[in-house]
């Protein structure tokens, strides 16, 4: 039985060994970084976040694939066929069913999972979007590797930092500015706040107002980039 990566190798017409060790090499660039114009260097990210925007799955479903020598796949395809009718599932049902993985999963995690379906609104989730057999196995794939990247992320650090940039979004979307790139005044971060970890960090998802310090920002971005990367040294 073909593997979901091989299925979708197939619904792309490649061959699966050859885009494993294509989307496994970096994209090179021309020159030195240094060495690069401004308008250079903004063309080099874009075609690299074109890239990682238009490969997510086939990435999480590489690490599926691999994962637990492939026992984790048939698990979840095995829990896919005990829950789903009239093939498909919601997505309230997605936390228990990557639990009967033996998957621990904070809110926070499950919020940034089902946010890649467009399964949540602000802090909360919409309970009723669809999945279907390929969305969900992507999303198994996407747990995993938001677990392997543990061991290369602070797990309280990415909370921390993902909650800040849903919170952000929020506030721009308020201002009316959602899809732009302005921003409203957040105003200050509290004095108290700074090195101090929050409570109940791991508990659950609360909108929390952390503020909008530029440094706060570059820090959810450095994460953010050493996920993807750590993601893409694993396979």
């Amino acid at each position: 039985m073909p593997t979901a990566f091989q299925e979708l190798c197939e619904q792309k017409n490649v061959l699966p060994e050859e885009w494993r060790q294509q989307l496994s090499t970096p994209i090179i660039a021309d020159k030195m970084l240094l060495d690069m114009t401004d308008k250079e260097l903004e063309e080099h990210y874009r075609r690299v976040e074109e890239r990682a925007e238009s490969t997510k799955e086939d990435r999480a479903l590489i690490v599926l694939e691999r994962a637990q020598e492939g026992r984790l796949e048939r698990q979840a395809v095995k829990v896919w066929d005990q829950t789903a009718k009239q093939d498909q599932v919601v997505a309230d049902q997605i936390p228990e069913m990557l639990e009967a993985l033996r998957f621990e999963l904070t809110n926070t995690e499950v919020h940034f999972l089902l946010r890649k379906f467009d399964a949540t609104e602000d802090f909360d989730m919409i309970p009723e979007t669809p999945f279907n057999k390929k969305q969900w196995m992507w999303c198994v794939g996407e747990c995993q590797m938001l677990k392997d990247t543990y061991k290369h992320v602070n797990p309280e650090a990415f909370e921390i930092c993902y909650e800040t940039m849903i919170q952000n979004l929020k506030k721009q979307r308020e201002a009316g500015m959602e899809g732009t790139d302005q921003w409203p005044d957040f105003g200050k971060m509290h004095p108290d706040w700074v090195g101090q970890p929050r409570a109940a960090t791991r508990d659950a998802l609360q909108p929390y107002v952390w503020g909008a310090q530029r440094e706060v920002e570059d820090e959810l971005m450095r994460q953010v980039a050493a996920y993807e990367e750590a993601s893409r040294l694993q396979r």
